[in-house]
């Protein structure tokens, strides 16, 4: 089966990131079902409780899979870095 890598760079998303991995695996679950897929997400080194909801999410969906950076790279070199981890 093929699969699908999404990639989100995030910082300091508390107060979305838990809509967006429910609309993400929505679109998967649904639409997209006969695909396999992953979500990676690179965080850069928020301050919130992002990587916290983060690791919650993680803990019960497969699909979820966590990047922390140690500082903030940006938004272009942090998401290139999580495609090398990408599998889709």
């Amino acid at each position: 089966m093929k699969k699908i890598s999404v990639v989100t760079a995030c910082y300091n998303e508390e107060e979305n990131v838990g809509e967006l991995i429910a609309r993400v695996k929505n679109i998967m679950t649904t639409k997209l079902s006969h695909y396999e897929y992953e979500h990676i997400f690179i965080d850069n080194s928020s301050d919130d409780k992002t990587v916290e909801i983060l690791k919650e999410e993680a803990e019960s969906d497969k699909h979820i899979k966590i990047i922390v950076n140690s500082r903030n790279f940006g938004h272009v070199r942090s998401p290139s870095y999580a495609l090398l981890y990408a599998k889709g």
